[in-house]
Order: structure tokens, then sequence, then C-alpha cells
């Protein structure tokens, strides 16, 4: 399913935004202005009430919910959540919560050509994205695709309330780490999101970990989230992000708190963190940043131990990886995370 699909690519109208607190309320006008009667519900982790809420809103519009969103994709899983579309004839998907939910609701839209409509309830930014991945036996394998392009997202600060301070800091993490990720590349694509991404996050993140029912910390740091998923669609994974994906589908590895590890060994050259940050280190400063957030800096703390040269080969197999990131690139990753 994923090498057939990674060729199509069909031009969609940029999404329609909703945001702002309260803003969940738009959501039945939105799904009807898609012209779609019937959706489904990808549900993560942690978002009950939201789906609740979500449901009652949609009323005759929601024909089905699917709330076994994990981690990473699991192939076998994102089949189900497929044939669960299919079994209540959904024409369109809805993912409610953070990279799980817009990860399975991806597949979804692809398998199935669905319009997907995403109700961020995390920081990852992942529901801007058009690249979708399943974890198989082999490890994560990945593609583009306008089809999983979202159509619509609805915004709305309130639905952090309920969330786990946790959840907030490794979602942001990996917002932050794709921000970095694109900034230190060369070239313009997704710079001027990612800068401002940053520097939304960079604010906001912290103080939001100490203060999570601040409204306004809530509100920029979705901005800044929705910065880096656009930074991220335009510019596409980096070496941080890619070896992240990898070890996080092998061990089961938390994202945010694999980027933590990985993005100070990435972003010592970009200018915006000493900016932000003063004087010092650029990676003492994003060892300073994720550790504000309660984050682990030593990747050994993360994942079992770890053998560099046999996770190079294994991502150097896989085709999407071979045009991003070179070989010794990633091994100097590894083993400077590792040290």
């Amino acid at each position: 399913m994923i090498g057939a699909a990674a060729d199509e690519n069909e031009a969609l109208a940029s999404p329609v935004l909703v945001s702002g607190g309260g803003s969940l309320e738009e959501l039945p006008g939105l799904v009807d202005r898609l012209g779609v009667r019937k959706s489904l519900l990808v549900v993560g982790p942690g978002v009950v009430r939201t789906a609740e809420r979500v449901r009652s809103l949609l009323g005759g519009r929601c024909t089905g919910t699917f709330s076994d969103a994990v981690a990473h994709v699991p192939s076998w899983e994102s089949n189900l959540a497929v044939a669960s579309a299919q079994e209540v004839h959904a024409d369109s998907v809805i993912a409610i919560g953070g990279g799980s939910a817009a990860g399975y609701a991806k597949i979804v839209a692809l398998a199935l050509r669905l319009p997907r409509v995403a109700v961020p309830a995390t920081l990852s930014g992942a529901e801007l994205t058009s690249r979708y991945f399943v974890t198989t036996e082999k490890g994560k394998e990945s593609g583009n695709s306008e089809r999983v392009a979202v159509r619509a997202v609805v915004r709305d600060p309130d639905l952090l309330t309920d969330v786990p301070v946790s959840v907030l800091a490794s979602s942001g993490m990996g917002a932050v780490g794709a921000c970095i990720d694109v900034l230190a590349r060369p070239g313009e694509a997704g710079r001027a999101d990612a800068t401002e991404g940053l520097r939304l996050l960079w604010d906001a993140l912290p103080r939001l970990i100490r203060e999570p029912a601040d409204p306004g910390l809530r509100e920029r740091a979705l901005a800044g989230a929705a910065r880096a998923g656009a930074a991220l669609e335009a510019a596409g994974p980096g070496l941080a992000q890619l070896v992240a994906e990898d070890l996080g589908a092998t061990h089961r590895a938390d994202h945010g708190a694999l980027m933590a590890c990985l993005v100070p060994h990435v972003g010592v050259g970009v200018e915006l963190v000493s900016e932000l940050a003063g004087p010092g280190s650029v990676a003492d400063a994003l060892r300073w940043f994720a550790a504000s957030l309660r984050l682990p800096v030593d990747l050994g703390a993360v994942c079992p131990p770890l053998d560099p040269h046999a996770v190079v080969a294994r991502l150097a197999e896989r085709r999407d990886v071979a045009d991003r990131a070179d070989p010794d690139s990633m091994l100097m990753l590894l083993k400077e995370a590792l040290r």
C-alpha cells in the first residue's frame, strides 16, 4: 500500500483553518462545507472527553469511531482503521488527538481517498503534513501524497486543558525538533515557518509546562506547533526526525524524548537558538530547554543499548531515507548522542 500510493499526487486547495478558544463548536459547519455526511472519528489516547464532545456536536454526521490509535502506527492496526471506515461507509475521517490519531487518519484517507479533518489535542503539528507512515516488521515505511493532505483543521486551545503535562512536553519537543531540523539545513523551504514556530515554542512551552491552565500560553504553543508542522510539510523530515522515527518504531520509545536527545547534536549551527537563549553553547541551550520540559537528554536513558552501525544499516535500506540523510551523517549523530 505504501509504495503504490507514494507516486500519486492530487493538488488540493489550502486547508480551512479555524482557531481560538471555543472553535471546536465550528466543526459541524466545517464538515458541512466539505460536503460530507458520514465521518469516522479516529481518536488518540487521552482525549475521550473531547471525542465525546465531537460526537455530540456532529450528531448524525458521525458514523463511527476508531479508538485504538497507538504510537508509531503499526501496519496491522492501521488496516483495522481502514476496515472500520469501510464497515460504516465513511465518506470522511476526523482525527482527534496528536500524532497517533493523525497517522491513522492519514492511512485511512490514503487507502479510501477520503477527505481528512484534524482536531489537534497535542502540540505535535503532525496534522499539517502530507507525510504518512506505518510500522512494519522492517521498521518505519513512509511516503508523501496529496491524498492525505488535511482539508480542515480546528485548533482550539481549550482542548489542551485536560492533556497531561508530560504529553504537552513530549509533543512540543517534537515540534521544536522539527523546527531545528529545518533550520539546520541549507535552503529556504520551510525556514520562515520554522523560525516563527521555534520563537513561539521557545517562549511558551516551558512556561506552559509550569502553568498548563494559562489559555494564552496554550494558544501560543498551539500556534508554534502549527508553524512547525507547516515547516516540516515544506521541507520534509531532517536528520534528527528520521533517526528518531526509526528508534521510536524499533524500541517503542517516546518521539519527543528521542528528539530531546538528538537535536542538540543537529542544531549546533542554528543561530536563532543563540538569539533566544543568549551566550553559550547552542547544544547546551537545547539540552537546557529539554530539561526545562522534564525530558531526558541522554539517549541511553531512552533506548536500550544501541549499535549505531546496525541502526544506520537499517535506515540506509529505506528508500524514503536515502535522499534525505547520508549514512555518515546518521552514524555521526548517533555516536555523538551516545557519548
